[in-house]
């Protein structure tokens, strides 16, 4: 889940080194980006990249792991953990509708699920882990409402979860090739059918 760096902090090397590499990711693809593409927007040398990130495996990885951690912040933060489920499901809601006003841009899951089997074994497994957790959040978020009654859907929660999440990440792609309308009528189908009428 992106969670923004207050605008008064300038980061460091490592840390710019990340967001434009992860930006690149995101709008290309991580095959379809060099070292030389982050060198040239940081106007330093490639040298400088490769001090931070030997290899763009540690790189891809480097991205991969930033995103579970701000998964696992932004799941644990006191003013997520005290909403009702309901809540929950529309805060995590939110971030894709970020994704989507912001130039149509997909997820991290969505960005690199195409490019799967051409990534390298280290990333595979933080993808997969990665998708697990966000899973597993949804999945409780999804059995909570149920048991309130503010959720409604049938089967397992895993399973729904799988399901919801993955029509997340194709309505983005949706949205990218088409426009931002398409997004909508996936989303609001999914709110149709989870929330009780």
């Amino acid at each position: 889940m992106p969670l923004e760096q207050p605008a008064t902090l300038i980061p460091d090397t490592r840390t710019r080194i990340l967001n434009v590499a992860e930006q690149l990711l995101l709008n290309r693809g991580f095959n379809a980006f060099s070292y030389q593409h982050i060198a040239k927007e940081l106007e330093v040398k490639p040298a400088a990249i490769h001090y931070h990130y030997p290899a763009k495996e540690d790189l891809g990885v480097a991205i991969i792991q930033r995103q579970r951690k701000r998964l696992n912040k932004w799941r644990n933060l006191p003013r997520l953990t005290d909403l009702p489920a309901q809540q929950q499901l529309e805060a995590l809601f939110e971030v894709y509708l970020g994704h989507v006003q912001h130039e149509q841009r997909v997820c991290l899951f969505g960005s690199l699920a195409a490019e799967f089997r051409t990534l390298p074994e280290a990333m595979q497994q933080e993808l997969r882990l990665l998708t697990l957790e966000l899973t597993d959040f949804l999945a409780g978020v999804l059995e909570a409402g149920r048991v309130a009654g503010t959720l409604v859907f049938k089967g397992q929660p895993t399973a729904k979860a799988a399901q919801v999440l993955t029509t997340l990440a194709g309505a983005l792609q949706m949205a990218r090739v088409h426009d931002e309308r398409q997004f909508h009528l996936v989303f609001e189908q999914l709110r149709l059918e989870l929330l009780p009428e």
